[in-house]
């Protein structure tokens, strides 16, 4: 079964949806990454502001658990579980460094680079996720309270390390939610400032927005990141153009990039709030992984004067380096049929 993430309305605070159609960057979760932590090493680092603590497995185990079945269903359609999960919400966990306000979001990091940002809505109010049906996975209203919590068993067992020993889920009883949101090999959880949200809107053969999280998540290591480091030094982090391009360069609305629509030829416009525009090939961005729609600057959100995403790279010259940039547009050959007297 093939299935669509679906677009949700706006949300308060950082606004992280997920608004993408089988977006080839949520594949990135649940690629085959190589680590070996045990049971016994087991610890999650919490930090907030000045705040740091170390919680270990039995530190986390002492805290209130939180039981239940539930599982994840990937963009693909696969549904996981449900399975009988036992860990602990992440608000217990936030305790340890303050908790968080509304001002706040939590950045959650893995052990394999992978990081995900969630609002003080859906860590504090379990909102804004959407539920699938564990049988059909098709979406349903939810069973009951959400729960963002940190799971150290399944089915009994201690989480194995294929994704633990420490895992991010979303408990919702007896359903499953998006795979984007269960984080494998959790290592890090940050109270950070929150930050402004933004999408970006993809037009082509088919029409898409994507978020400031859905961007993040797919601009991690070891998933479509790429870093350009300019003639100052300052290095930027985003995700090759033509990945982007490939979620709406046909109709099909899957994660593939077509070398053939690519070879037909079209242009690339990338347009900014300012107004402006630049126009490139199908050929000059075909796989080219040196134009980088950037989203960071030495690890920080770019200025004002570029946020939210900065066209940038070695195949890019000063004059196309634009910044504000809010939709990328694919412009096709127009077809016209010949008419006879």
């Amino acid at each position: 079964m093939k299935r669509s993430f679906r677009l949700l309305p706006p949300l308060v605070g950082l606004g992280l949806v997920l608004a993408l159609t089988a977006s080839l960057l949520t594949g990135c979760v649940t690629k085959t990454v190589t680590v070996s932590p045990t049971a016994k090493a087991a610890s999650l680092t919490v930090v907030s502001g000045s705040q740091t603590k170390t919680l270990s497995l039995a530190d986390i185990k002492a805290l209130p658990v939180l039981s239940g079945s539930t599982g994840d269903i990937t963009s693909s359609g696969t549904i996981e579980g449900p399975y009988a999960y036992k860990g602990v919400a992440l608000t217990d966990i936030l305790k340890s460094v303050g908790g968080m306000t509304s001002n706040n979001a939590v950045r959650i990091s893995a052990k394999d680079g992978y990081s995900m940002t969630m609002s003080y809505n859906q860590v504090v109010k379990g909102a804004e996720f959407p539920t699938y049906d564990s049988t059909t996975g098709k979406e349903v209203n939810s069973a009951g309270p959400i729960t963002v919590f940190i799971a150290y068993e399944k089915d009994g067992n201690p989480i194995d390390d294929s994704i633990g020993p420490l895992r991010i889920g979303i408990m919702a009883p007896g359903q499953v939610t998006d795979g984007h949101w269960w984080i494998k090999w959790a290592q890090k959880v940050e109270v950070i400032t929150m930050q402004a949200s933004w999408t970006i809107s993809l037009q082509g053969a088919i029409t898409q927005s994507m978020d400031k999280s859905t961007f993040e998540s797919g601009a991690a290591p070891g998933c479509h990141g790429k870093t350009w480091t300019d003639a100052q030094g300052h290095v930027y982090l985003g995700i090759p153009l033509w990945y982007l391009v490939g979620n709406v360069d046909d109709a099909n609305g899957d994660m593939s990039y077509s070398n053939a629509a690519a070879d037909a030829g079209y242009e690339v416009h990338v347009a900014n709030s300012n107004g402006d525009m630049i126009s490139l090939t199908s050929q000059q961005v075909k796989r080219n992984d040196n134009i980088i729609l950037a989203y960071e600057i030495d690890g920080n959100p770019l200025p004002s004067t570029q946020w939210p995403l900065a066209l940038v790279g070695s195949a890019v010259d000063a004059q196309h380096q634009i910044g504000m940039i809010n939709k990328i547009k694919l412009v096709f050959p127009t077809i016209t049929t010949a008419t006879t007297k």
